[in-house]
């Protein structure tokens, strides 16, 4: 009996360890090009970790001779343009994904609390509002036409440079 339990723990402390190592071959990734399901994988987790372009392809090419070139697949060319434009198309970038990425959204929430909020831009840069300014912001804004607040929004969402310039603007 004490001999059993023995061989289930070094079994269970096994299959553990062996977990860590072995990579996922589940169906999360998108098709990338690769030849495996796990290479797609890795692939995808990168795009998902780089901050640059650059970043990526150099995080690519440290992929193609990871474990002995069984990745090798990955500075195929197409491959590579397939990875950098899900780079490109991935979180907040271009179009808002959903309604709290709305920036007008992100400010009536940053007007809730008392230290204000940041504002996730679609450039993926951050900026830090405060309560007293993400209010005035707000009810300028909902003294505009919809038409206009559209453009403003539109606008403000775009990128740092042209936010802090609306804040100006809208602001007063």
């Amino acid at each position: 009996m004490v001999e059993e339990l023995t061989f289930v723990r070094k079994w269970e402390s096994w299959d553990t360890s062996k977990q860590s190592n072995m990579i996922s071959e589940g169906r999360r990734a998108p098709d990338l090009g690769m030849p495996t399901q796990a290479g797609n994988n890795l692939l995808y987790n990168l795009t998902r970790k780089a901050k640059s372009e650059k970043e990526l392809l150099g995080m690519i090419d440290k992929l193609s001779k990871k474990l002995g070139g069984k990745y090798k697949d990955a500075k195929d060319e197409l491959i590579t343009r397939a990875a950098v434009d899900a780079f490109n198309t991935r979180g907040n970038k271009g179009e808002q994904g959903t309604a709290d990425r709305n920036v007008y959204v992100q400010l009536k929430g940053a007007s809730d609390f008392a230290g204000g909020g940041t504002i996730k831009l679609d450039d993926k840069s951050k900026v830090k509002v405060s309560k007293k300014e993400a209010e005035t912001i707000v009810r300028v804004m909902d003294r505009l036409k919809p038409a206009d607040r559209l453009k403003a929004q539109k606008g403000m969402q775009k990128d740092k440079k042209t936010f802090m310039r609306f804040l100006k603007v809208l602001g007063r």
